[in-house]
């Protein structure tokens, strides 16, 4: 793998950690604002376990 693939798999890496993140904090505090929140999220997680399973 290049040097530039494992940039930009470090790069999406780091953004899926920061939106996995923010949805749950939404998804907690529950104010309604992003009322599919918590189906993205469930969504994200079903993704990771796939790609644990490989």
């Amino acid at each position: 793998m290049s040097v530039k693939r494992d940039d930009e798999l470090m790069f999406y890496t780091e953004c899926w950690r920061e939106l996995r993140s923010f949805l749950s904090e939404v998804v907690r505090d529950n104010t309604g604002e992003y009322p599919f929140a918590q189906d993205v999220l469930n969504l994200m997680r079903s993704i990771e376990r796939k790609y644990e399973g490989c």
